[in-house]
């Protein structure tokens, strides 16, 4: 994760190790896909609610929402993977080790359902006509 800092330190010795971590996939339902879809920047529509430069940054703030409320959602109906080389989900494997230690889930599984939780959070904000970024002052 770019650090210098020993990957268990701190962590009382017992932290697991990535190879221990099952990663599973990372996606959202198709519902959500729409959402975030229609949250980023389009040249041709500049008057719109649209603060995200991609579908990954979209997704990304969707899954911190989600964590930073503690809420998770699960997916229904057909799923969309999101991009594997834009969202690297070892990169999380950190702020969710213990999370999916406890619950078995994978890493992917854990990230789409927060994600979902936090597309879920935005597409109320976006029914209400509030910016969505307003999210971040709320809670």
């Amino acid at each position: 994760m770019g650090s210098d800092v020993p990957r268990n330190a701190g962590a009382g010795g017992a932290a697991m190790s990535d190879d221990e971590i099952a990663i599973g996939s990372v996606g959202i339902s198709e519902g959500s896909h729409v959402l975030l879809v229609s949250l980023v920047y389009d040249a041709e529509k500049p008057t719109e609610d649209r603060p995200f430069e991609s579908i990954v940054e979209a997704f990304r703030f969707a899954f911190a929402l989600g964590f930073d409320r503690g809420k998770k959602r699960k997916r229904e109906g057909k799923s969309v993977t999101v991009a594997p080389r834009q969202f690297v989900v070892t990169e999380y494997s950190e702020i969710l080790r213990d999370e999916i230690a406890e619950s078995g889930q994978s890493l992917g599984a854990a990230i789409s359902e927060y994600a979902e939780a936090g597309c879920f959070l935005m597409s109320e904000c976006v029914l209400n006509n509030s910016d969505v970024i307003s999210l971040i002052l709320s809670q």
